[in-house]
């Protein structure tokens, strides 16, 4: 394989490990010959004795000290990692005696950090097609064919390793970096949610990044990465994509640096409206470019002129598209007039006359659409079946009615287009990128701009940030209707950007440890306003806890949230009304997205939201040097 390699520890599979009847592996056994096996393929780990980490350093110093009072306890132990890596120290049970029992004896003995770890002296048996076994203390399956290889129900590229774990068979992906990401980047970035190539970019370099700093850090354990968010989801061939693909290959090489060292890139979904000190929720890992930003970076556009009218409901909405058209097309404001216009032939007068030029009766009978006697009644029945809502009219000869009325039925016949999208900066001014892959349309100068909130429209000059969604109104080929609903912030769009959770009293006691518990308070909060520190108090008793600490313990989806009584005397309890989704430091997919459409590039989204850093080529060099080829972003 073409380097540089990750190693990805892939969730348990389950049997059989690689499913594909008659699919030829060399299996590599320590130094011995490779030999062949067939799939179907499984396999098992006969115990062997049991293994716990006892601790990770940086520094050689610590670990040799740990290791010096683990031996002088009477523990079987030893130190793994080298160079950048970790140095792990792991303590060795003897043999016959059960992981529980020996991690019993191990914090009795005042060693309280622990981690499973892989059995020593363990091996792995495979057994492939017709019973044929091999065994030994690793093994590494190569496919005999280009194609990727099924594990379990995941597709992966690369090759197999599998080793004896702390909970049986540990099954580890080797494959090149760029390929790994391949199955990263639309895992935590959807194509279809975040269709702009400079996001995807982003989120690409931010990942490959992530990997880099994370290289060696289970070493002793046999791999770099977890397959799951716990380090980054990584899915495999099942979720690639040629929008992500295209990503990854344009960034080729390229990590984020400070200080010409690779940065531990954390991000997550959505930040709320600003990220967080890394510090200040994790002090382990506080960094100078993890810092809290806002999350309102994209440009600002404008659209119409003068100043606003009333507010207006659905029908003078319509209204106000149909004059906007007729003027644009060069016929009287009416609806009698816009009709003829857009079919060709004379409307008569009135709701009758205006369904008789779009041969509504005909339609529905062909359609077999059930209708009152009512002139109305058929155009009524057509537009709800075909989704385009319309309600009865007031009274007797309400133009606004009859002019929304017009436009609905232009729509049904094809000959008035609305086309739905986000509004970003372009050459002339403002672009609609319309949904889906329909492309993108130029705004020309709007002879009619409406502002929407709700259910309420009204005409006017605005601004707004770019990626607001629009709606452009078309007749023929003039444009000239544009309705716009601006956006709040950077990730205001994402689906996960307010959230509210309710408690008993009794849920907040149990899971945080406090008996009787009364009170939930924020003491400290960050930068962001995410909750840095909590106190739950009873009447007997009160305890702190940590931000993220309290997150876990009642599952939230972030920490930027306050509290409310909820329930009542009878019921007592809490809500959390909060924002955000994730632990919100680094990255904000979702303001990626935003600063995306409004035309920044991914450089500028990076350094948006990691402080002072440089986009460098990585050489991937196993000595961890990386070339100096720094691309300055603007």
């Amino acid at each position: 394989m073409r380097p540089p390699l990750v190693r990805v520890l892939l969730s348990s599979p389950g049997e059989p490990v690689l499913p594909e009847p008659g699919r030829r592996y060399a299996c590599v056994l320590g130094d011995t010959p490779a030999v062949v096996l067939r799939g179907p393929i499984t396999a098992t780990a006969p115990a062997g004795r049991a293994a716990i980490q006892v601790g990770a350093f940086a520094q050689d110093a610590n670990a040799a000290a740990l290791l010096a009072r683990l031996r002088t306890a009477g523990f079987d132990a030893s130190v793994s990692g080298a160079g950048g890596a970790l140095r792990t120290v792991v303590a060795t049970a003897p043999q016959g005696e059960d992981a529980g029992a020996f991690a019993r004896r191990l914090r009795a003995a005042g060693f309280a950090d622990q981690k499973s770890s892989a059995p020593v002296g363990g091996e792995v048996v495979l057994t492939g097609e017709g019973g044929a076994a091999v065994h030994g203390p690793r093994a590494l399956l190569i496919p005999l064919d280009p194609e990727p290889v099924r594990v379990g129900d995941k597709a992966v590229r690369g090759e197999i390793v599998f080793r004896p774990g702390a909970a049986g068979v540990e099954v580890i992906n080797v494959l090149n970096l760029e390929a790994y990401l391949r199955g990263v980047v639309p895992a935590e970035m959807g194509p279809r949610a975040f269709p702009l190539i400079e996001a995807l970019k982003a989120q690409a370099v931010a990942a490959r990044t992530y990997a880099v700093a994370h290289l060696g850090d289970h070493a002793a354990e046999g791999y770099d990465l977890c397959d799951s968010p716990a380090c980054q989801a990584y899915e495999g061939v099942g979720v690639e994509q040629p929008l992500t693909d295209r990503a990854v290959q344009e960034t080729a090489g390229e990590i984020v640096t400070y200080h010409g060292q690779p940065i531990d890139a954390m991000y997550q979904s959505t930040c709320g409206g600003h990220t967080e000190d890394a510090g200040a929720l994790f002090p382990s890992r506080a960094e100078p470019y993890l810092k809290g930003v806002p999350c309102r970076g994209e440009r600002t556009l404008a659209a119409g002129a003068g100043g606003n009218g009333p507010w207006l409901g659905p029908v003078a909405r319509l209204a106000a598209v149909g004059k906007g058209l007729a003027a644009a097309l060069g016929v009287p404001a009416t609806a009698r007039a816009l009709a003829s216009r857009l079919v060709g032939v004379q409307a008569g007068p009135g709701v009758a006359g205006i369904a008789a030029a779009f041969a509504v009766r005909t339609t529905a009978a062909t359609l077999h659409v059930r209708h009152g006697r009512a002139p109305e009644d058929a155009a009524l029945e057509l537009l709800r079946l075909f989704r385009l809502p319309l309600p009865p009219p007031a009274g007797r000869a309400d133009p606004d009615w009859e002019m929304a009325l017009t436009v609905r039925l232009g729509q049904l016949s094809g000959e008035v287009r609305a086309q739905e999208g986000r509004l970003v900066p372009g050459p002339s001014g403002v672009q609609l990128r319309l949904d889906g892959d329909g492309g993108w349309c130029d705004i020309a100068a709007a002879g009619v701009v409406l502002e929407r909130r709700g259910e309420r429209w009204r005409t006017g000059g605005l601004t707004f940030p770019a990626g607001s969604r629009g709606t452009l109104w078309c007749a023929g080929q003039v444009c000239p209707v544009l309705e716009v609903e601006a956006l709040e912030d950077a990730d205001a769009g994402s689906a996960w950007s307010w959230w509210a959770r309710d408690f008993s009293l009794q849920e907040i006691a149990r899971r945080l440890g406090v008996a009787d518990a009364r009170a939930v308070v924020v003491t400290r909060r960050g930068v962001s306003g995410r909750a840095l520190s909590i106190t739950v108090s009873g009447p007997q008793e009160s305890r702190e806890v940590g931000g993220i600490a309290f997150r876990r313990a009642l599952d939230l989806p972030d920490t930027l949230f306050v509290v409310a009584p909820v329930g009542g005397p009878a019921k007592p309890g809490l809500r959390f009304l909060g924002r955000g989704w994730g632990h919100g430091v680094g990255m904000c997919q979702n303001g990626a997205y935003g600063l995306a459409r409004g035309g920044a590039s991914y450089v500028e989204i990076l350094k948006t939201y990691y402080t002072g850093v440089e986009i460098t080529r990585w050489g991937g060099e196993s000595d961890g040097q990386r070339e100096a080829a720094t691309r300055r972003g603007p």
